[in-house]
């Protein structure tokens, strides 16, 4: 055995910013420049994704993902009786103490480690050159750039290719079996496996089931008073940015268990509400094609039968003047707003604009927040976590830019 060639994905730079690593890619390279075996897994960081622009993962990616914690002890046996690899190991290695720490698992100094980076200035690079320059100056694909699987592999072909190159180099023959030697000789720690399963980033696009297949169809609990108002109004709020995310759903399939609701109930205020929506649209004489797009979206959200949403979004207004089944969310002057997440566009030209129309940005989520503004809508940061708990919508940034505009 010789190497553990190790790539993180993180939510930031420095791990004593409080920033975690939120994807962890390895991959096995043998002293004779093999690859044996790849792993790779998405983690929860249990709070905000960072520049999520550069590394692609959606807060919906990890809600069901293991914690560090869980997986840790897999991690040190991928690790042991082998050299640190890395790409810019300084970097990963201060990830790697970190997060084995936080996790409760105590590392020894002086972790047997190479550079493929540092490496790079014996052949034909310099000392700092990145990954995806490397790979292409020694015709190495690298598709899927900042995964951590994928650069992972790119960074083990690298360091075999150096391997395989140097082997008849005066010097380097001893070099690689003395760095080998002193990997098998370092002693990772110890720990039970959880049986927590890895989730690689592959498994992240799958279609989420439907939130209404977790609602049982006989009711667990008896109705709650005023249930039917209570969830129209959480659906409204979800609703808002005319988007349903995984932490929604799943929001709202708890809402409607502790309610008392069962799925024939919940189906029933989800057409009472479309219902609304429509004559909502109508108000005022006419149907836009605008309107017509946003009702099928949202009556593909609340699945909806082809037949019902046709109905609504064709140019024939419904009949009666029945009274609505629930209050639109609006935001009244002055409203308290929350920013957060990195967003594409500065958070100063943010808060200036909701200034300039009369809304108050605010620091911190309280009650009398009315609304989150996050980069992600999935956002695990705290404030993201507080305004659910207190029952207040969270839309995106693109929300945010139609609503201004």
């Amino acid at each position: 055995m010789a190497f553990a060639v190790v790539d993180f994905e993180t939510t930031g730079i420095l791990p004593s910013y409080h920033h975690r690593v939120v994807e962890i890619g390895v991959t096995h390279v043998e002293d004779d420049g093999t690859i044996s075996h790849r792993w790779e897994t998405l983690i929860n960081p249990e709070r905000d994704l960072g520049p999520q622009r550069i590394h692609g993962i959606r807060a919906a990616d990890v809600l069901d993902a293991p914690l560090f914690s869980d997986i840790a002890a897999e991690f040190a046996d991928l690790l042991r009786g082998r050299v640190f690899a890395a790409h810019n190991a300084p970097f990963d290695l201060r990830f790697l103490e970190a997060e084995f720490e936080r996790a409760g698992y105590w590392l020894d100094g002086g972790i047997p480690t190479v550079c493929t980076m540092g490496l790079g200035a014996s052949f034909g690079l310099g000392a700092s050159a990145s990954l995806a320059h490397a790979c292409d100056t020694h015709a190495i694909d690298l598709t899927r750039a900042h995964s951590a699987g994928a650069d992972s592999h790119a960074a083990a072909q690298l360091l075999a290719h150096y391997q395989r190159t140097s082997t008849v180099w005066p010097g380097w023959e001893d070099y690689w079996q003395q760095t080998a030697h002193a990997g098998r000789s370092y002693r990772y720690p110890s720990g039970s496996r959880t049986g927590v399963v890895p989730k690689p980033r592959s498994e992240a696009s799958l279609t989420a089931p439907s939130f209404l297949e977790r609602i049982s169809t006989e009711a667990v609990r008896e109705t709650v008073d005023g249930a039917a108002a209570q969830y129209l109004a959480l659906l409204d709020r979800c609703l808002l940015d005319g988007f349903l995310s995984p932490s929604e759903r799943a929001q709202l399939a708890d809402v409607a268990t502790e309610l008392g609701l069962d799925r024939a109930s919940v189906e029933g205020l989800h057409h009472d509400y479309f219902v609304t929506l429509e004559r909502r649209a109508w108000a005022d004489g006419i149907l836009t094609e605008d309107e017509k797009i946003d009702l099928a979206t949202v009556g593909m959200l609340l699945e909806m039968d082809d037949e019902t949403i046709a109905a609504a979004t064709d140019d024939v207004a419904p009949a009666g003047d029945e009274e609505p089944t629930h209050e639109a969310f609006t935001l009244q002057p002055g409203a308290l707003i929350v920013l957060t997440g990195e967003m594409t566009r500065p958070r100063s030209e943010w808060e200036a604009a909701l200034q300039d129309r009369g809304f108050t940005c605010h620091p911190t989520v309280t009650k009398k927040v009315a609304l989150v503004v996050a980069a992600d809508p999935d956002s695990l940061s705290g404030k993201a976590k507080k305004a659910r708990d207190y029952g207040i919508p969270i839309v995106g940034e693109n929300w945010l830019h139609e609503f201004l505009r």
